[in-house]
């Protein structure tokens, strides 16, 4: 197994595969992590747990980028028999390049074929003489002689059979060396200073300037460098100008309550409005009705919500644990809105009386 030419066959394949999306590719990495853990061995057994706590993914995005993967053939799921034993998975290899047939047939030493060069083994009948004997009989031993024919070796050549994948591997890198062409346009901070002088900035915004960028190894985007560092400097400068605005005056608290009392009385939905800095203004009390009237309110904010944490928080609400961790760090949450109640109620009162907002 090449571990390199596997990884860069799978990026070829998210360059050009619009199947794949940003959770397939997490999920095959923490597959890939594990496959690596056993050794390259197929199948092998994956525990949700332990892959979810790699790719971050939920459990339900899990299932559905497992089933895509399976689907693209990039990896093949093996059913359990039953929902309590062990998930087994395979990862299709993209390293195995087709191998190349041989120019050469092999030899084989020990084949008897006319047409190759070398010794030949026979048997031949010879004297079989011993002392004082003269009975001439014969017995066979081996007679080496050498063969002439030979065979004309013919070289077929045989082309190159790389596969689709490592030319998508070439491609890949002929593009990724084009992006070390344009190291050269990134600038000195000298340079970057003479520029913004020459523009009548101050040396401390061509540090900024420069600091910025560098720390984002001047690339506008993930993949997109920076190739004109003069035009970004420029667009620099302008949003200098532009931010330089007189600051908005503060919020007038007597105001911003009557134009929302304004708009309670034509029929307006304002509870998004208020805030809890009106209560404060208005020294409104927070009253146990007011409370009961909040928590029903939190709950309901609560119910139907897939995140554990609120989940928990809707239980303890549900049994009145006041003493329960979860309740004491929402009692801001609640504090605040019980006050934006609060609000609600003057104002009801008010309309009630027909009184106005501020006196």
């Amino acid at each position: 197994m090449n571990y390199v030419r596997h990884l860069n066959a799978f990026f070829s394949f998210v360059r050009s595969d619009k199947r794949l999306t940003s959770s397939n590719v997490s999920l095959y990495f923490a597959l890939f992590y594990y496959w690596n853990f056993n050794r390259f061995s197929n199948p092998f057994t994956i525990y949700r747990e332990n892959i979810l706590e790699l790719c971050k993914l939920s459990k339900n995005t899990y299932h559905k980028s497992l089933k895509q993967l399976h689907e693209a053939k990039y990896i093949y799921y093996h059913k359990s028999a039953s929902r309590f034993q062990e998930v087994r998975i395979s990862i299709v290899r993209l390293d195995r390049e087709e191998e190349q047939k041989p120019r050469f047939k092999q030899l084989d030493l020990f084949e008897e074929n006319e047409n190759v060069v070398g010794i030949r083994i026979e048997t031949v009948s010879v004297p079989n003489l011993r002392p004082g004997s003269t009975i001439f009989e014969t017995d066979t031993v081996a007679k080496l002689r050498h063969s002439i024919n030979q065979t004309n070796n013919k070289q077929n050549g045989v082309g190159k059979t790389h596969t689709k994948i490592f030319d998508k591997n070439r491609e890949l890198n002929e593009k990724v060396n084009g992006l070390a062409q344009v190291s050269n346009l990134i600038p000195a901070l000298q340079e970057v200073e003479n520029y913004f002088r020459q523009n009548n900035e101050s040396p401390i915004e061509a540090r900024k300037f420069f600091y910025y960028n560098q720390g984002k190894n001047w690339m506008l985007t993930e993949k997109l460098p920076v190739t004109d560092w003069k035009a970004l400097a420029r667009k620099w400068m302008l949003n200098n100008t532009s931010q330089s605005k007189p600051k908005p005056q503060p919020l007038n608290m007597n105001e911003a309550i009557q134009q929302l009392y304004d708009l309670y009385l034509k029929g307006e939905k304002i509870n998004k409005f208020i805030l809890p800095d009106f209560a404060d203004h208005l020294q409104l009390q927070i009253t146990e009705e007011i409370k009961q009237e909040a928590i029903q309110r939190r709950v309901n904010q609560l119910s139907g919500s897939n995140e554990a944490s609120e989940n928990n928080l809707w239980t303890a609400y549900m049994k009145n644990d006041f003493a329960n961790e979860v309740m004491i760090r929402d009692e801001p949450n609640l504090i605040a809105l019980a006050k934006r109640v609060a609000v609600s109620k003057y104002f009801q009162q008010l309309k009630a009386k027909g009184e106005p907002c501020i006196p």
